[in-house]
């Protein structure tokens, strides 16, 4: 992808820390371009959520910085920052009694004084429409199954129109296709997306460029195809990485299996 504009997200040499003072992400530099996708790897415990929490300042910066649309967290307004970043948490509490539509207008909470009602709607049931829940729309939240529910936190983030989206681990618990579909639903928006993945099958087909971390530090970043090899996944992960040719898309895809077999 041609990069002749300014990234969505800087972050460079970032550490942060837990509210515990616990160095929860250290030395961390990457950067993403609008309409890039950025997946975020690494085993259990190795700073991926941490990081997109440090991103939106869960966590605190204690060294390096982090800038988004070239405006240091500092300098930008927490009603700027609302508009222009969307997250969506791996657990998130969610009244069971609200309907689809209540739930995704919680998206427009930024842009209250600043659209009218119509505009609201429009952007709340394009949301709906994208992710594919139009016959939801009036359904409580607590009926929806659980790939249901992830789409209407992907539609909520959607509705808040931001420039950038934070997706941590959104693949959990959900079936392989919805899996595909979920991802696929993100890539298409065209947003500037860090999402955070664990299953490293899904990463090549979806991610522009891979964010590799192991014990809080980031250890590479690169596009999938450079990154996804041995001499980078198997210290991190102890898999070994078989590349294959697509025998219909001509594509790269990864089967990965443990190194000491």
């Amino acid at each position: 992808m041609k990069k002749t504009n300014k990234p969505i997200l800087s972050v460079q040499a970032l550490c942060a820390n837990a509210s515990a003072h616990w160095r929860a992400v250290s030395d961390i530099t990457f950067e993403v371009f609008e309409g890039e996708c950025v997946a975020i790897i690494g085993p259990n415990g190795s700073g991926k959520s941490s990081l997109l929490k440090a991103i939106t300042g869960e966590y605190k910066t204690v060294s390096g910085h982090f800038k988004i649309l070239d405006c240091t967290a500092q300098q930008l307004p927490i009603e700027k920052l609302a508009k222009t970043v969307a997250m969506v948490a791996q657990h998130e509490q969610v009244d069971p009694r609200m309907t689809v539509k209540e739930y995704v207008f919680l998206g427009r909470v930024p842009h209250t004084f600043w659209c009218s009602q119509q505009e609201h709607e429009r952007a709340v049931k394009q949301a709906i429409e994208d992710v594919n829940l139009s016959h939801k729309t009036h359904q409580y939240f607590g009926e929806l199954s659980g790939g249901e529910q992830q789409r209407a936190s992907i539609a909520r983030a959607f509705s808040q129109e931001p420039k950038l989206l934070l997706l941590d681990e959104p693949t959990n618990h959900l079936d392989p296709l919805a899996r595909l579909e979920l991802l696929k639903l993100v890539k298409q928006r065209g947003i500037a997306s860090v999402v955070v993945l664990h299953d490293l099958p899904l990463v090549t087909p979806f991610a522009d460029n891979v964010l590799l971390m192991s014990q809080q530090k980031m250890v590479a970043f690169a596009p999938p195809d450079t990154l996804m090899q041995d001499d980078f996944i198997t210290p991190v992960f102890g898999l070994r990485v078989i590349p294959f040719s697509h025998p219909k898309m001509h594509n790269t895809i990864h089967h990965f299996e443990a190194a000491s077999f």
